[in-house]
């Protein structure tokens, strides 16, 4: 079997035309989207994962896990590099109870206070299940956001715009990232999202072909719909590789998750479709506007 390092070369050959130099050889990247969570720290340590960012050139990373103190690791570990979210998921299992807890809001309030965490998130909804985005816990972790200037990574998966919209419309002065664009909705979808929320941030991550398709065509490169937008709204987009494999394996969610065997694969993926943008496009893509989201020059 081909291993998966293997695997990521032979993308980079096909897709960037990497022949002479190494994958890793690329512009400064920011990584918007990165996990470190329990079920991958049990087969990679977060120093192992920052050797793996850096020989890939990445210049900086939003890290989010579950439990939400691992991103602290990952900042340990990274420093500079490491951009770590407050996760309310505190436990390995605390997607399922997150919104019913205080104590949630309570450490997000320190974190914030101590100035351990840079962001919220990621936050997950699911269209038909609990929790609903009104919930009380969610509404005071946006209140923090506010108050603390700092964005939250929102996940919603919804075959419309609307669910979403009614959140980044009743919190105006929060600064939100859409994760996962190019996966349920189209870009007539998150046009509407671009228009009528200036607080937000949109964001590619884990829409690769291999998993999900919807973003890129047969040669990589974006299909005319979303191309049209990213030109059109140049500054409202990043991307990021979210490492995490075993989403489309639920049958395997009682064993370790080996995303970050991909991560250059991934990276490779959406390097090679920004390659094909106009170069002040491609610079806003990759570093430029995830460090005007976070100030940093």
């Amino acid at each position: 079997m081909t291993s998966p390092g293997y695997s990521s070369i032979l993308i980079c050959v096909a897709f960037l035309g990497c022949f002479a130099a190494p994958c890793y050889s690329q512009q400064p990247f920011a990584d918007v989207h990165v996990h470190f969570n329990w079920d991958q720290k049990e087969i990679i340590s977060a120093d192992e994962i920052v050797a793996r960012m850096r020989r890939a050139g990445i210049a900086f990373s939003i890290v989010t896990s579950t439990p939400s103190e691992l991103a602290l690791e990952m900042k340990q570990a990274g420093g500079d590099l490491v951009i770590p979210f407050y996760s309310p998921y505190t436990h390995a299992l605390g997607r399922q109870d997150w919104y019913l807890k205080q104590e949630t809001v309570e450490r997000a309030a320190a974190g914030l206070r101590e100035g351990l965490y840079r962001g919220i998130g990621e936050v997950h909804f699911m269209v038909g299940f609990k929790p609903a985005t009104d919930n009380l816990v969610f509404r005071q972790l946006l209140g923090l956001a506010e108050e603390y200037r700092v964005p939250v990574l929102i996940h919603v998966d919804a075959g419309s715009e609307k669910k979403f919209l009614a959140v980044c419309r009743q919190h105006p002065r929060v600064a939100f990232i859409f994760a996962h664009a190019g996966g349920n909705l189209n870009p007539r979808h998150i046009r509407t999202v671009i228009e009528q929320c200036e607080n937000v941030m949109v964001e590619f991550s884990a829409r690769d072909p291999w998993r999900y398709g919807g973003l890129t065509g047969d040669d990589g490169l974006l299909l005319d719909g979303w191309r049209e937008l990213v030109l059109a709204f140049p500054d409202r987009f990043v991307v990021g590789t979210d490492p995490v494999w075993k989403v489309t394996r639920t049958q395997s969610w009682d064993q370790a998750d080996e995303g970050w065997d991909y991560f250059e694969q991934l990276l490779s993926y959406h390097r090679h479709w920004i390659a094909d943008l106009p170069p002040a496009v491609q610079r806003k893509l990759s570093l430029d506007n995830a460090r005007r989201l976070f100030g940093i020059r």
